[in-house]
């Protein structure tokens, strides 16, 4: 019988350190050689919802390409994440040292990494350092409301509903409270009609309330036009919140570095936790960095003839 030629994959749970916390992420290694049809192939099959395929780069150390029911994104900060989880676990990358230094490829550009070794849990914390932001169009916040099941009084009306961009587009609406939040009950198609000549990818809606006391923000995010009524942990998201918290004056920075614990998913059953850290203040932000843990729950091979 003829040997048949395996990918290997696995099923990845980014920004939590526990198994079915934070966003599952499926993850193909060594995908040099399949076809865009293959890809959107093995994305379904695996049926995680989103998928990172793991090729080589002449650009930087590897190339991410990111899947979702919707299409290709540019960038995913938790399918990043998951990536070079599975890279380090596997032994693509050689993590000794505390920090490990390295560049990915995708489609946004070309982005530094540093994984970064806990010597008390042994996890591997995985830093991506996000472009400089860009504020954009804003929009009018009644039209959100409607479409979030919400009032208009919900919404923190001494900020914009704006579109900020660390890479990714995404537009941040934030609430009053954590009881907002949790009132949320979207309109799907009204979010796909609000989005299809927006400048955004999807909608980050976020209060400084919390459930944790470490915590500093709780977020749900939401991006039909990608197929994706909800998602579980967004690090593309969290950078740019993370830059129109500190323009805003929604928290005070501190120096060198302002830190942001941001809490999610906790509305899907999958609470997990993202790590910004924003250097600068309202006037200019000099660097904007995400990261987090993640742990893998399922490892197999694919067959694709």
């Amino acid at each position: 019988m003829k040997k048949r030629h395996g990918l290997p994959f696995a099923q990845v749970d980014a920004f939590t350190d526990v198994p079915f916390g934070g966003n599952p992420a499926g993850v193909v290694l060594n995908a040099d050689d399949l076809t865009e049809e293959t890809i959107q192939k093995l994305s379904r099959e695996l049926g995680v919802g989103q998928t990172v395929f793991v090729s080589g780069s002449s650009l930087a150390d590897c190339r991410l390409l990111f899947v979702t029911p919707g299409g290709e994104m540019p960038f995913s900060g938790h399918l990043t994440i998951a990536a070079f989880h599975l890279m380090v676990e596997e032994g693509v990358i050689e993590a000794v040292g505390d920090v490990t230094t390295m560049t990915v490829e995708t489609k946004a550009g070309v982005l530094p990494v540093e994984i970064v070794k806990n010597e008390t849990t042994g996890m591997h914390e995985i830093q991506i350092t996000h472009r400089k932001p860009e504020f954009m169009t804003t929009y009018d916040p009644r039209e959100y409301a409607e479409a979030l099941g919400l009032s208009l009084a919900d919404i923190m009306s001494s900020c914009p509903v704006q579109t900020v961009s660390t890479g990714t587009p995404q537009l941040m609406v934030p609430v009053t409270t954590l009881g907002a939040l949790q009132r949320i009950h979207p309109e799907q198609d009204r979010l796909l009609e609000l989005g299809k000549n927006a400048d955004y990818v999807s909608v980050q809606v976020f209060t400084r309330q919390t459930l944790e006391a470490t915590s500093d923000v709780h977020v749900r995010h939401f991006a039909p036009t990608l197929g994706i009524n909800e998602d579980a942990a967004t690090g593309s998201a969290a950078g740019s919140m993370g830059c129109y918290i500190i323009k805003y004056g929604l928290m005070s920075p501190t120096i060198p570095v302002t830190s942001i614990v941001v809490e999610q998913g906790h509305s899907m059953g999958r609470p997990g936790h993202v790590f910004v850290e924003v250097k600068g203040d309202a006037s200019e932000i000099e660097q904007v960095k995400v990261s987090g843990t993640a742990v893998t729950v399922l490892r197999g091979t694919l067959y694709t003839r």
